[in-house]
């Protein structure tokens, strides 16, 4: 299976979505998007930073990583 990536943050969590629509992953395209908010409100100071819990947010993240997991070990 081949898959487009990208080095635009926008387009990144366009093909989040496109994962969770298409093979099922969880949905992180929202959390990618606040990820590069919060980056930007951080770095430049341009945008206000969306109100993010780390703990959440590591959660997402591993659940995430857990489900790709299962995901490319599944037979194809």
């Amino acid at each position: 299976m081949k898959l487009r990536t990208s080095r635009k943050h926008w387009e990144k969590a366009e093909i989040a979505g496109d994962l969770h629509k298409k093979y099922g992953l969880p949905d992180v395209e929202d959390l990618v998007n606040d990820l590069n908010e919060s980056r930007k409100a951080a770095a430049y100071g341009d945008v206000p930073a969306p109100d993010l819990d780390a703990e959440d947010v590591a959660t997402e993240i591993e659940r995430y990583v857990e489900a790709v997991e299962k995901f490319v070990q599944k037979p194809v």
